[in-house]
């Protein structure tokens, strides 16, 4: 079993964000206004109405659980293809980090074994080991198209393994897990009776997959295991960073007490004014145009990406993200992976240009040379960042050193 240390992406980005012209950290979608909102809602007046200040009273929620107009658009995304999901089913909190937390708190005790997804948000390791938990790492590598292994993960279940965590689509690969392959992992934790803690932050944000692709993955909700729990957050994939409210979601009555419980002992929920803009968000007024616009632009800057990666084919290489808003890129000199720390240091002090070093952000050595790069920045930004980016790479790139041996 491979052990995990908190990696240190936490403080690599309030750290150096300040000095940087181009953000390619942030892994949210370009950001929008409420004017913006306005602007792509099918019925501006209605949307005007729900959002205006003058009329909000400041009150506490009308549910312990969260605002039930959140909770009921929620329930219609999840429902879309697979009835069942209802505003009962979901409790909303602060974000997903504290969703996270409170599915942890509320489900696991110390000494429980929890097997994770890697790579991945490295909050999550140092979340699991502040509650007592042993985390194992089910490693994803790029020699498979960052696809996991559900042979490895059958080696990695023990007997007081209690939870097994997934990230998809995946902060910092892009990748998801398939459908065949959520299928079947369903099937071994079914067979053990282990939870399941899907992290879907980053759906609905589908660049680079269709629907109609036999891969295509449902919401781990929907798959029929009443020990799945999702979480997911407003601020990526909807453009809105500033509003601070996740969700936990799942079918099981049981489940949803103990998080609910936990919730209030945390006291983790999202205030009254983010809930209100997350739900006009996420109604039909909005949420069609507001998905659409990210998703083209994904796929706008992706093209743009890898159009950069290979005019430099000759230093660097990735695996073409499926979904969300990340992806991981290699970089090498004469067959060496570079040291991604001075790499990222240098593109920062040369020019403004900032990413996160791997090895560094995602606490590992083999992934030396890798740098994960944010792609939901505005079209405009994003090519500003690519050619001050090739600028470095043609004046800059021969003084940055190769990773040491570790």
């Amino acid at each position: 079993m491979a052990e995990s240390s908190p990696p240190e992406l936490t403080e690599w980005h309030p750290l150096l964000r300040s000095s940087a012209k181009y953000d390619l950290v942030s892994p949210s979608v370009s950001p929008i206004s409420i004017s913006e909102l306005l602007d792509i809602s099918d019925n501006r007046g209605e949307t005007e109405r729900q959002l205006a200040l003058n009329n909000f009273r400041l009150g506490e929620d009308e549910s312990p659980v969260g605002s039930v107009e959140f909770r009921k658009n929620l329930a219609s995304l999840y429902s879309a293809r697979s009835a069942g999901v209802t505003q009962d089913h979901i409790i909303i909190s602060h974000g997903t980090a504290s969703s996270k937390y409170t599915v942890f708190a509320a489900l696991l005790s110390p000494g429980d074994h929890v097997i994770c997804q890697y790579p991945v948000d490295g909050l999550l390791y140092e979340t699991l080991a502040s509650l007592g938990a042993e985390a194992a790492r089910w490693e994803a590598e790029p020699a498979k198209r960052w696809q996991l292994d559900l042979e490895e993960l059958k080696n990695l279940i023990k007997d007081n393994t209690k939870m097994i965590v997934i990230n998809s689509p995946c902060n910092p690969t892009g990748a998801i897990v398939s459908k065949p392959k959520l299928e079947a992992l369903i099937e071994v934790a079914e067979e053990k009776g282990i939870f399941i803690l899907a992290d879907e932050s980053y759906r609905p944000l589908f660049h680079s997959i269709s629907p109609s692709d036999e891969d295509f993955p449902p919401s781990a909700i929907n798959m029929g295991y009443p020990k799945v729990i999702v979480t997911g957050t407003i601020s990526q994939v909807y453009s809105l960073p500033g509003i601070k409210a996740g969700w936990i979601a799942s079918k099981n009555k049981e489940i949803l007490e103990a998080c609910s419980r936990a919730r209030r002992h945390l006291d983790l929920s999202a205030s009254k004014l983010d809930q209100a803009v997350a739900a006009e968000a996420l109604n039909d007024r909005c949420i069609h145009a507001l998905l659409g616009r990210n998703i083209r632009l994904c796929q706008t800057n992706l093209e743009l990406l890898q159009g950069f990666i290979e005019e430099h084919s000759w230093a660097c290489s990735w695996v073409k993200p499926l979904a969300g808003t990340t992806a991981m890129l290699k970089f090498h000199k004469m067959g060496k992976p570079v040291d991604d720390a001075k790499f990222c240091l240098a593109l920062l002090k040369e020019s403004g240009l900032f990413i996160c070093p791997a090895s560094t952000c995602f606490g590992d050595s083999k992934y030396r040379g890798y740098v994960r790069v944010a792609f939901g920045v505005s079209t405009s930004q994003l090519r500003s960042a690519l050619a001050a980016w090739t600028s470095f790479m043609e004046e800059n790139y021969d003084s940055v050193p190769t990773a040491s041996r570790k």
